[in-house]
């Protein structure tokens, strides 16, 4: 009996100091991807309620190539911010669109081309460290292949 109660006062012990504990995941979904040759230049990823969208930064910079942005769907911000990129491309005349999320302002930078090709870009500056990104220009079908449109 003695040992018994040896085995389970160890047993028990063991499993509160453990090291190692096993935390749940929450599965990751790319939702669309623009870019050459499989290589993903844009994607948005999402994770729970939170969409992240990652980009190539065509700016020249000293610290990284790539960038990203995010915020949590709470009230149908993914179709939402769908809807505000789509109305831009139709906007006339072709203005900027300015986005205060929660850690970072981006710019929906909407350029026409001559011939009357609208074409977007995602600015982007982080709001704790000022960095900044740009990426490269996206069409109206570049867009409905990021979001997962038809």
């Amino acid at each position: 009996m003695k040992k018994i109660i040896a085995i389970s006062f160890l047993f028990i012990n063991y499993l509160g100091y453990s090291q190692i504990k096993v935390i749940p995941t929450i599965p990751i979904e790319k939702i669309g991807r623009i870019g050459e040759n499989g290589s993903s230049d844009i994607y948005i990823q999402k994770e729970g309620n939170e969409y992240t969208v990652f980009f190539k930064n065509i700016e020249p910079t000293e610290t990284s190539s790539s960038t990203k942005f995010n915020f949590k769907d709470l009230t149908g911000d993914f179709e939402a911010l769908y809807t505000i990129i789509s109305d831009g491309f139709n906007a006339s005349p072709v203005a900027d669109i300015k986005l205060d999320l929660p850690n970072d302002i981006v710019w929906l930078h909407y350029t026409k081309s001559l011939q009357k090709v609208v074409t977007l870009q995602f600015m982007s500056k982080d709001k704790a460290t000022s960095v900044t990104g740009i990426s490269d220009f996206m069409s109206k079908a570049d867009i409905n292949s990021l979001f997962g449109k038809k």
